[in-house]
Parts: C-alpha cells; structure tokens; sequence
C-alpha cells in the first residue's frame, strides 16, 4: 500500500504539495553597484551601508567620515578614532585642526588630506566635498600624511 495514500476514499488519493508560488531574489542592488576605493576594502559593505544611511537619515545636516592615515605614517602617526560624524558646514581646516588634536602632529609639519587621491583647498567645506566624493556606502574616506606625494624636494 501506498504511504501517502488515503485510506478513506475508494480511489486511492496520493498527497502532493504543490506549490506555484516562487520565491523573490534578494534585492542586492546596493552590494552588487559597491565598488570600494582601493585602500578601505571591507567584507562588511551591507553594514557600512546601513550604517550610513542611519547616520544620514538621523543628523541630516551632518556627514559621515572615515578618516585613515596614509601606509607610510601608520605606525608614526596612528589614529585612535576613525570614524567621525561632522557637520556639513565644517571647514577642512577645522577638520585638519581636529585630527592634529587626535594625532598629536607637531605644528612645524605640514599634514596633508587627501580625498579620492586629490587635495582640496583648505577653505573647503565638508558637506560640498562630501556630495562628490563620497564612496558608494555613504562614508567620506580622508587619508592623511605627513609630506606631499606629489614629488620630492
């Protein structure tokens, strides 16, 4: 006798589940455009991702940054936070006052910002700068460095 059978109809009956209802893909679209600047490559995009938009929809007149020192001053000049929200009308100046304050960088040296590889005027404002450059997880990456990259003396 059939297992899936039913005993009580005269004609034996086979159960079948049947379904025709399909299950939707998971909508990457945020993952799958991600591409990630060179230096900050991370597995944990999706969360980058969440955690920006949180930060936007939460202060929406201020702007998320990662700041990261350049390979060569890593060791000389660590930063011990990284991470930092600013409000859109700060000066890259202020903001390069308040990573000295974080760094301990002596005053005699020159100290270097550089967005998407490119320097911008010191009389930059954060919000405009973070409009086009920002990285695709919604964060502002700033690498720092103690000497200009664009030639020696």
């Amino acid at each position: 006798m059939n297992p899936f059978a039913t005993s009580y109809s005269s004609p034996p009956q086979t159960l079948y589940a049947t379904t025709t209802t399909t299950i939707p893909p998971v909508s990457t679209n945020v993952v799958a455009s991600y591409t990630p600047s060179a230096t900050f490559a991370t597995n944990d995009t999706l969360e980058r991702v969440k955690k920006s938009q949180f930060i936007l929809e939460k202060y929406p007149d201020r702007v998320p940054i990662i700041i990261q020192p350049s390979k060569n001053d890593r060791d000389e000049y660590p930063i011990d936070k990284s991470k930092y929200i600013t409000p859109r009308e700060l000066t890259l100046l202020q903001l390069q006052q308040i990573i000295r304050k974080r760094i301990k960088f002596p005053s005699e040296k020159a100290l270097y910002m550089f967005i998407n590889n490119k320097l911008y005027p010191i009389t930059s404002i954060v919000g405009p700068v973070y409009d086009t450059n920002k990285d695709p997880d919604g964060f502002l990456y700033i690498t720092y460095c103690q000497e200009s990259t664009f030639g020696g003396l």
